[in-house]
């Protein structure tokens, strides 16, 4: 895999207490491993470089939330004249533009999880000379985290549908930082190293500050602070309980999304959205509160403006669902989701969209954030389990209790596996998770972007993204 290499990113000491100063980022073309993991600084500058990173335009600041990943999942009525993500509605992997994006996200997050594995290595070099206990446990928690977090989303992309193909060859996954190309490994064996890699984060993050104090974190300490901007114990426990479904072990999922559930019913950690944060002047479109994990992307205005500002952008560089689909997905309208997101509408090119307004941005920590986990996602977890189980009414009950949170006292004639399907296609818009839950399930049609009812035919063809050039032959 020629392009796995160590690139190194620096970011400024920080200086303050600030949200913003947390993510004061300073790009350099080399940082030498003295000066990168030499002082406590320089761990928390290089693992604060791998957040920052996860924003890139490749991963979660734009491919992997709302832009190609939302695509294959059929969000977006997209104009042919789209040049850069009409291939993806339809499913086209072949085509030049096509390959540089799969490309770009492939060589980044693997040089990403390079990155984490060179931060892990010193992690237990310096332990007790630079590190002390309590760093060295929240720092190596948080990078194995990430480095499962990275692969696993490449597995959801690259892997194969993952039930009954377990034996499957998939991808490499790296537990160190080498410049020798990892073995590709059979579909069980990558999410097994998941899986540990994700087990193992609780353990070093057992003492984490979320856990007593919540997203506020650590007092005095800017590093330990905004929790829910790092992968903290909550977030870890909800990543693992979303593998865990992947892989079919309900049993564990089970656990960690009920646990998750228990302390957010009796903390004031993650508090559901309230409806007057979101009327508020400045509404806050995320639900926030809710967030376990994500990601602070101070350029979210420009997203907006460059992708699904239906006021200044024509047909051929709008991605916008039809607003007939809207209507008949969101059938109550005081659905906080629709309210925030989706109720205004355009008419570009003689069609009628309604405008995504999820990522408009602002001032506000709340409008600049991209969700990585969120709390809903513990209770549908919890609603598709009882389903297996066969307990259809217990299942709706979970469901209808949490859309009250959402403004929906009372959810349609539905039974309770159509409903929990159209919860992943209404909290999740724009966040890159409904392509991987239909590729979970294996879906064989799933709802097209330009019809009420229509539907596109979906196979392993469709699911599986194909390995970039230049790197099978190394695997």
């Amino acid at each position: 895999m020629k392009k796995y290499r160590h690139i190194m990113v620096a970011l400024t000491a920080l200086v303050s207490v600030s949200c913003a100063d947390w993510l004061d980022v300073q790009p350099s073309d080399q940082v030498s491993e003295e000066t990168a993991f030499g002082s406590v600084a320089g761990f928390r500058q290089t693992l604060n470089g791998v957040y920052v990173e996860l924003n890139s335009d490749n991963l979660y600041g734009k491919a992997l939330s709302c832009g190609m990943i939302e695509v294959l999942a059929q969000r977006y009525d997209v104009s042919e004249e789209f040049t850069r993500y009409y291939p993806f509605t339809e499913y086209d992997y072949t085509g030049a533009t096509a390959q540089d994006q799969i490309s770009s996200i492939w060589e980044t997050a693997y040089t990403l999880i390079a990155n984490v594995n060179k931060i892990l290595e010193n992690c237990e070099k310096r332990r007790g000379t630079v590190l002390s206990d309590e760093y060295y446990h929240i720092i190596k928690g948080e990078a194995l985290a990430l480095r499962a977090l990275l692969h696993f989303d490449l597995f959801r992309l690259f892997g194969p549908v993952y039930a009954g193909n377990e034996t499957l060859t998939s991808i490499p996954y790296y537990t160190a930082f080498s410049l020798n190309v990892a073995p590709s490994l059979q579909a069980s064996e990558f999410m097994e190293n998941v899986i540990i890699d994700l087990e193992n984060a609780l353990v070093e993050l057992k003492d984490d500050p979320v856990i007593t104090n919540g997203v506020a974190g650590k007092t005095g300490d800017s590093f330990l602070a905004y929790r829910n901007l790092r992968m903290n114990y909550y977030a870890v426990e909800a990543l693992l309980a979303r593998a865990s479904m992947y892989i079919g072990d309900t049993k564990r999922a089970e656990e960690l999304s009920q646990d998750i559930i228990d302390q957010h019913d009796r903390s004031s950690h993650f508090p559901f959205i309230t409806s007057q944060q979101i009327t508020a002047s400045e509404p806050d479109r995320i639900f926030s509160t809710e967030i376990l994990f994500g990601l602070q992307n101070l350029n979210v205005d420009l997203l907006y403006s460059s992708l699904f500002d239906a006021s200044r952008l024509k047909s051929e560089s709008l991605l916008a669902p039809r607003s007939t689909i809207i209507s008949s997905l969101y059938t109550n309208i005081n659905d906080y989701r629709y309210r925030t997101s989706l109720r205004t509408t355009a008419e570009v090119g003689g069609t009628n969209f309604s405008v995504f307004q999820k990522y408009m941005g602002g001032d506000s920590l709340y409008m600049q954030m991209i969700p990585m986990l969120r709390i809903s996602e513990m209770y549908y977890i919890k609603a598709e389990i009882q389903l297996g189980k066969g307990q259809d009414a217990d299942a709706m009950q979970t469901l209808t209790e949490f859309l009250k949170h959402r403004g929906v006292d009372t959810p349609g004639i539905l039974t309770p596996q159509a409903l929990l399907d159209d919860e992943y296609r209404k909290e999740f818009f724009g966040e890159g998770q409904l392509f991987f839950y239909y590729k979970r399930l294996n879906r064989t049609s799933i709802p097209n972007a330009t019809s009420t009812s229509g539907t596109v035919s979906m196979s392993s063809a469709e699911y599986v993204l194909p390995i970039p050039d230049g790197e099978t032959q190394y695997n």
